[in-house]
């Protein structure tokens, strides 16, 4: 009986036409990134910052410390010079311009005289600074309002608005200009 039964469920051999091909990947394939491309653009973002920090315009600092610029220079006694005393916001004749800066408020300030930083600071209320130079006397003062000019002996007054930043310029001859 196994025999008939085998017979009667003959089982076919096994055909195998062709090799199935492998299943690719079933979307869109991202390819790798281009590392030198990378470099490139990393390099130019580098290079765009250094230079603006190189090229970007100079302006009063919000740091309220003092630079090493801004230390006083020693105090020097000099004998008095005959002939009437002046007032404490008069400064003597000069060849050239003279500045005086009265601060009635704490004002960051740059002087430049003849086109080199002489004082960068912040000098306290009450205290007066003059400068003098044969060009040129530029000042920047963070605190506009708390400083009063005088150039040349004539009284300006403050130079702008409480908290105002302001830029000026004097030379010889021009005692009344202001920036």
């Amino acid at each position: 009986m196994v025999d008939a039964y085998r017979a009667q469920e003959q089982q076919d051999a096994l055909v195998i036409e062709r090799v199935p091909a492998p299943i690719g990947p079933l979307g869109p394939r991202r390819p790798a990134p281009n590392w030198v491309t990378v470099g490139i653009v990393a390099a130019s973002i580098f290079l765009a910052a250094s230079l603006y920090q190189l090229l970007k315009p100079a302006g009063p600092t919000t740091d309220p410390a003092p630079g090493f610029l801004a230390r006083n220079p020693p105090a020097t006694t000099a004998p008095a010079p005959a002939g009437p005393p002046t007032t404490a916001t008069t400064l003597p004749a000069t060849r050239g311009v003279s500045v005086l800066l009265r601060y009635t408020a704490p004002s960051w300030t740059l002087v430049k005289v003849d086109g080199r930083v002489v004082f960068q600071g912040t000098p306290a209320a009450s205290e007066q600074r003059p400068f003098s130079a044969d060009r040129t006397v530029d000042v920047i003062l963070g605190n506009a309002g708390g400083v009063e000019l005088t150039v040349n002996g004539r009284r300006l007054g403050a130079a702008g608005a409480p908290g105002a930043v302001w830029r000026g310029s004097f030379k010889p001859g021009d005692p009344g200009t202001r920036g």
